[in-house]
């Protein structure tokens, strides 16, 4: 017998040690979804927090976290991912699998939720389910593309470090070696962590300086936020970062998370007074040999079809977003319309994400300010 809960509390010690031991069972064990990292961004959203979670004789067999923004429902994990899975017992049934998303489905047809399901990865097993119970509902519902995922996966990890090991990078990297001595490093831990993240920091405002997406770096808050999510991810055992150091500066950078013994190459930058050298690839390079000394053979680009990407990959997985609302919700079914041509439609998608959506985003930043 399966029970289903929606629970608006704060969950508690002993749901977190549950919710642990299912995501180390589940069958993709997403990093986006860890159990220390979802317990940081939980305490961020007291209040608007919603717990959604399935149980089988006293067992958790599924969890999923939402956090309301607005009069719109998202995923908890949106605060910060590069993709957003329901988190399910790898042994649940593709019965039981159907009963979890049918229940989902009417409950929040029930409540009148509105729903913006971003970053979806609809390679997932479970998608057929979630899209057979929404078709089975009177809810409106807009399935549209997102960014791709762009994927690097070999047979054997030499093939992986052979497909990273480009000839024009390996000069590159002897012609940085020309002006001093160039170190690899890599963190599992919380080793020099503060000075690595000011050096990040730094780096990463100049290089988006006096462009349409200048860094959210120069936010006091946001730093606090990302070191905290690094540190959840410590504390999951899960993040890895990478840095190239020319003498004693950091000039490339790399935060990566492991999932189920792949790398995701998260987030990045590097120092622009050395852009002629492309560090950033170098250390891509770099990252496909430590990798391959330890077995790895899959890399993933994460959320992105950034051009340097498909230098290693031409391989997409797609990335998904789901829009959910009440059959007459008119505002939120054109606003949906809206996002649809945007993505259907790349000049206007380019206007928006790079002159629009930066105007919007300084406007919300300078208004937080004033208010």
């Amino acid at each position: 017998m399966m029970e289903f809960f929606f629970d608006f509390a704060a969950p508690d010690q002993s749901f977190w040690e549950a919710y642990e031991h299912l995501w180390y069972n589940s069958k993709y064990k997403s990093s986006f979804q860890a159990p220390h990292f979802l317990r940081y961004l939980a305490s961020l959203v007291f209040g608007t927090l919603v717990t959604v979670t399935c149980y089988k004789n006293g067992v958790l067999l599924g969890a999923t976290f939402f956090y309301k923004r607005g009069n719109i429902y998202h995923f908890l994990s949106d605060m910060k991912t590069d993709h957003n899975f329901f988190i399910l017992d790898r042994n649940i049934t593709s019965e039981e699998t159907d009963v979890y998303f049918d229940k989902l489905v009417r409950e929040i047809e029930a409540r009148k939720w509105n729903l913006r399901l971003n970053n979806l990865p609809f390679w997932a097993s479970y998608t057929e389910s979630l899209l057979k119970a929404l078709r089975k509902s009177r809810l409106f519902f807009q399935v549209t593309r997102y960014n791709p995922c762009l994927v690097l996966e070999e047979a054997t990890p030499e093939e992986l470090y052979q497909a990273t090991n480009k000839q024009k990078l390996r000069q590159k990297l002897n012609r940085l070696k020309d002006q001093g001595d160039v170190q690899f490093d890599v963190y599992e831990k919380d080793e020099h962590l503060d000075h690595w993240l000011n050096e990040y920091y730094e780096a990463h405002i100049r290089r988006w300086a006096d462009t349409p997406t200048p860094s959210q770096f120069v936010s006091t808050d946001r730093r606090d936020f990302y070191k905290s999510c690094l540190q959840a991810w410590i504390a999951d055992e899960i993040v890895v970062r990478f840095s190239i150091k020319l003498d004693d500066k950091r000039i490339a950078f790399v935060v990566a998370v492991i999932e189920n013994g792949y790398l995701v190459h998260h987030s990045t930058t590097f120092d622009p007074d050395y852009e002629k050298q492309s560090p950033g690839l170098i250390i891509i390079n770099l990252i496909g040999k430590w990798m391959a000394e330890r077995g790895m053979t899959k890399m993933e680009f994460g959320d992105g079809g950034e051009k340097y990407k498909y230098q290693f990959s031409k391989t997409e997985l797609p990335l998904n977003q789901i829009f959910i609302s009440q059959p007459h919700n008119y505002p939120f079914i054109l606003h949906t319309r809206l996002v649809q041509f945007m993505w259907e439609h790349q000049e206007a998608h380019k206007f928006y994400s790079n002159k629009l959506r930066p105007k919007l985003l300084r406007y919300h930043y300078l208004k937080k300010i004033i208010t």
